[in-house]
């Protein structure tokens, strides 16, 4: 499931009106089962030119450590805002997505479904009942995506792909 939006060139256009960082990073999210696997999905995550989301910027690029696709784009450098506008374009052979949702989030049924197993049986101490109701959101945190799952008064955060692979161990 990916559920970011393309990037477009009218999408930087109105991100760039302010300076930017963007950090590139590839994006197995971006690669649907019936895409030609030689397409590179990448995911350009945008941060404010601040103090504070310069930090986070450069921060992303370090938890991304071996990433052979990483890169840095400052969109007041004359050449990344040249090579950001080139992405915008998808250009062949890559599917380049940015970190902003093009709708609201919803999770479907299925997911919804694993949720509730996963805070049954993983966060026991919660005493949830399937019967009510959880609060979820959808969270970005340095290109990985987190289930942010709120009940009564018990929060917590979750990587979504730990919630997509749940399987619960059922003894018989």
């Amino acid at each position: 499931m990916n559920p970011f939006a393309p990037l477009t060139p009218q999408l930087l256009d109105a991100m760039t009106r302010q300076p930017m960082f963007f950090v590139r990073q590839y994006y197995k999210r971006g690669c649907g089962p019936y895409d030609d696997k030689k397409m590179v999905p990448l995911l350009f995550t945008h941060y404010i030119h601040h103090t504070v989301d310069t930090e986070r910027a450069e921060r992303h690029m370090r938890l991304l450590g071996a990433d052979p696709y990483r890169f840095l784009y400052d969109s007041t450098n004359e050449e990344h805002l040249q090579k950001l506008r080139m992405a915008s374009l998808q250009p062949e052979g890559f599917r380049i997505y940015v970190n902003l949702l093009p709708k609201p989030w919803k999770a479907g049924d299925g997911l919804k479904r694993k949720i509730s197993s996963y805070v049954q049986h993983q966060l026991s101490w919660w005493n949830y009942n399937p019967a009510d109701r959880l609060k979820v959101t959808l969270k970005d945190r340095y290109g990985a995506l987190y289930l942010g799952i709120l009940w009564k008064h018990q929060q917590t955060e979750v990587l979504l792909e730990e919630i997509e692979n749940y399987r619960p161990c059922v003894t018989t």
